[in-house]
């Protein structure tokens, strides 16, 4: 039976030059630990010439050497990595502990991938058409997911359920600025005074300031006070049977878990 699991391999490379992987980083953490390129030459399994070119390569990546030889000393000097060198430690693991998520990901066949989740995943920016500056107001924990209250203005608050890891992980807490993230096919309309009797988390009173149509879909954008406005993407056949047009009353209904939070 074949091994179906992924793995992410991340390397980095600069202006044509030779790429910078695991292997690489690897020597040089030994280097940090040995002082030595002899040293750390033989701890990773290199010869010296070798470790020597790898670390040239990774010197010349970066603006300045990630390596750099240190002089005098009982042995008569060595080598020492430098602020930089340690600066792309830190960032390459980072990098690959979330790419890491992401193949675990593809590796689970049982759970289908969202795509926002997957950019998150990586901390890229996503297509989302609603994209809103909240502040966190209250964090509400349960034994897997919490709900997480963000005030958008005065006049608005928007809820989200995200898993209690993730809290832990974007170090989510009260006061702090986010970003929430809803996809424009994640928001359902509705209209009539009384506010919906439906499970979404979210419902928030409008008023449509555009409706731009297309051939099977419509796009309707809502002011939703506070200089703020929410973009939904609906069937042009539901645009039409709710009336849909500027200056008209509408909900913007959608579920908590699927708002998307991002930090900075």
């Amino acid at each position: 039976m074949t091994d179906s699991k992924i793995e992410a391999i991340l390397a980095l490379r600069g202006g044509g030059r030779s790429p910078v992987g695991r292997d690489r980083i690897a020597l040089l953490e030994a280097v940090d630990r040995h002082g030595s390129i002899t040293k750390a030459a033989q701890a990773v399994g290199l010869s010296y010439k070798a470790a020597w070119d790898a670390l040239n390569a990774v010197n010349n990546l970066l603006p300045r050497p990630a390596v750099a030889a240190q002089t005098g000393g009982r042995n008569g000097g060595g080598a020492v990595v430098t602020g930089d060198g340690k600066a792309l430690i830190t960032a390459f693991h980072l990098l690959e502990e979330r790419l890491s998520r992401v193949a675990a990901m593809f590796s689970d066949a049982s759970t289908p991938i969202d795509p926002i989740v997957l950019l998150r995943s990586l901390g890229m920016k996503t297509s989302a058409r609603n994209a809103f500056r909240c502040t966190v107001a209250e964090i509400r924990q349960g034994s897997v997911n919490a709900e997480v209250i963000l005030r958008l203005n005065d006049q608005v608050t928007l809820a989200a359920t995200i898993t209690e890891e993730s809290v832990r992980d974007l170090g989510i807490a009260v006061g702090q600025g986010v970003t929430a993230l809803v996809k424009a096919s994640f928001v359902m309309l509705a209209t009539g005074d009384a506010l919906p009797a439906v499970s979404a988390r979210n419902r928030i009173l409008g008023t449509v300031a555009r409706r731009e149509d297309g051939p099977v879909s419509c796009e309707i954008t809502l002011d939703i006070g506070g200089g703020k406005v929410l973009t939904s993407m609906i069937t042009r056949d539901g645009a039409d049977e709710l009336g849909l047009r500027p200056g008209t009353a509408a909900w913007a209904l959608f579920k908590a878990s699927h708002v998307i939070l991002a930090v900075e």
